[in-house]
């Protein structure tokens, strides 16, 4: 695996977010959530090494990464986004959108996209607009929650979090669209672009890590 920003800033969310596991701060409030994001993380490492791998690995490797990238990792981010504090009861919807999602995969495994054929573009494409669309839900509901009025959302684990995940994977998105199905695109006009979302996709996982420390950096309420 080649030692890149996006490489090291992964690594380092593992770390923070294992720190913070170990030093025990608000155990019952974060814990699960605590766990989700090291699974989240340790995800993306082993995509990234596999991918990295895969010219060497043939069809075996691009399994193994269309089942971690395309299935487990948006399916870990949308049961990270249950255990977020929605005002309403929409954390009761996240496990059928995730039993739909993976059935519309299993149909396009088997009738369009083989897992160990190519990419599978319309599963990554919905698993990642489904990510987007509890992250534009809960970034708009957090601010408009009452118990979070008087509290400095810069304080709240959960903001970083949802702010994170929206402008990392919305840019991702829009990426993946151009480059997959506009190759000429991506082979000419979209490397210096490439650069920026690999770039703002570790600043999420980095935050991802250090959000956690988030209510012992900033004053908790507004004064």
């Amino acid at each position: 695996m080649q030692m890149s920003f996006y490489s090291i800033a992964l690594i380092l969310g593992i770390l923070f977010a294992t720190l913070y596991l170990f030093l025990g701060f608000h155990p019952k409030e974060y814990r699960k959530i605590n766990f989700l994001v090291l699974f989240i993380l340790f995800t993306e490492l082993l995509s990234v090494i596999i991918w990295s791998n895969s010219n060497k690995g043939g069809n075996e490797n691009l399994l193994l990464y269309n089942l971690l990238y395309v299935y487990v990792r948006p399916t870990a981010m949308l049961v990270l986004f249950s255990q977020l504090p929605f005002s309403c009861q929409l954390q009761k919807t996240v496990f059928p959108t995730i039993l739909g999602f993976l059935l519309v995969g299993g149909v396009i495994s088997t009738f369009l996209q083989p897992l160990n054929g190519a990419i599978q573009s319309y599963s990554y494409l919905l698993g990642h607009a489904l990510v987007l669309a509890y992250s534009v839900i809960f970034f708009k509901d957090i601010l408009k929650q009452s118990k979070f009025r008087d509290i400095n959302l810069l304080s709240l684990p959960y903001f970083w979090m949802a702010s994170l995940i929206l402008f990392s994977y919305g840019e991702r998105y829009i990426f993946f669209i151009l480059t997959y199905y506009y190759p000429s695109i991506g082979d000419y006009s979209m490397g210096h672009v490439f650069i920026w979302v690999q770039f703002l996709a570790g600043l999420m996982y980095l935050s991802l890590g250090l959000s956690f420390f988030a209510p012992r950096v900033f004053n908790r309420y507004y004064t």
